[in-house]
């Protein structure tokens, strides 16, 4: 069911997606020419990484479509998407794992947040309503094992790419740990807001 209170052109597209599209063409576009034109000397981008993101902007087109032929809409989940994108190329344009930890340990975090936002959001839509009003909790430990199963995937691809390809994804000392404990706290602290203002509506 269309949101009355979005944009469509004449073929029932979001205007929200079709800008996030021009955007993500323009990020992938910006991402090639960096590869052979670093913007900053300590830039880790790489083009191995760089068909990763590509492969997993695909999926998550692909999705919704499946979505979408489901009466399932998650046209929010584009600009929101591209926000974590957008989080990833600054820290490896910046070189955040060596040189600005800090940065890649808030790209982690507000990665999740968004990721669990995300994911709270489809099963408030479409999970049973009887199960969502009556079982908060249970909905809240899905959404973090979820949100842990996407993390915990992101680090292995980065210890493989940086086995077969040479490259360097995974950051010195306690860096693979430290993500992955950004990720639950991100994560962790969207859930229990979420978890805070569920109750107290329900109480």
């Amino acid at each position: 069911m269309r949101d009355p209170g979005e944009l469509y052109t004449k073929r029932g597209t979001p205007w929200i997606v079709i800008i996030t599209r021009a955007a993500f063409l323009l990020y992938f576009v910006y991402s090639f020419i960096a590869l052979y034109r670093p913007p900053l000397p300590h830039s880790k981008l790489n083009f191995i990484w760089l068909l990763y993101l590509i492969g997993l902007y695909l999926l998550a087109e692909r999705f919704y479509l499946i979505f979408q032929e489901r009466k399932i809409d998650m046209t929010f989940a584009f600009p929101l998407l591209f926000t974590v994108f957008l989080l990833n190329l600054t820290s490896m344009l910046l070189g955040g794992q060596e040189r600005l930890p800090q940065l890649n340990r808030l790209e982690h975090f507000a990665t999740f947040i968004l990721l669990a936002y995300v994911i709270s959001v489809f099963f408030s839509e479409y999970l049973p309503q009887r199960v969502w009003r009556e079982h908060p909790y249970y909905t809240a430990f899905l959404v973090m094992a979820i949100t842990s199963l996407f993390g915990v995937t992101n680090e292995v691809i980065e210890l493989l790419f940086d086995t077969l390809f040479d490259t360097q994804h995974v950051g010195p000392q306690y860096d693979t740990s430290l993500d992955l404990l950004m990720n639950m706290l991100g994560s962790g602290l969207f859930i229990a807001v979420w978890l805070v203002l569920r109750v107290s509506k329900t109480s």
